[in-house]
């Protein structure tokens, strides 16, 4: 991105063009640049946010599935201990 800018700069000034002419040009060139880096930025951010988020949803399910399998094995081995006093 850098590269591009000082390029786009030297070639801008090296062209044979009015003073107010070539200011013009460097300022909407940096505009464009500038647009094209917060449109880049807004794009990183809402993808973060987006996997940040399913990372919370998967990890909510992980715990929900650990306890689910934890509460079914402890109501388990609770029938299999009743069961062998209920023969004793």
């Amino acid at each position: 991105m850098c590269g591009a800018a000082v390029g786009a700069a030297v070639g801008l000034l090296l062209a044979p063009k009015a003073g107010a002419e070539l200011r013009q040009q460097i300022y909407d060139s940096t505009g464009r640049m500038r647009r094209s880096a917060t449109d880049g930025y807004e794009t990183v951010t809402h993808a973060v946010d987006d996997l940040v988020e399913r990372g919370k949803r998967a990890a909510q399910r992980g715990v929900e599935t650990y306890e689910n399998v934890r509460q079914t094995a402890t109501e388990a081995t609770n029938a299999a201990a009743r069961a062998v006093n209920d023969r004793m």
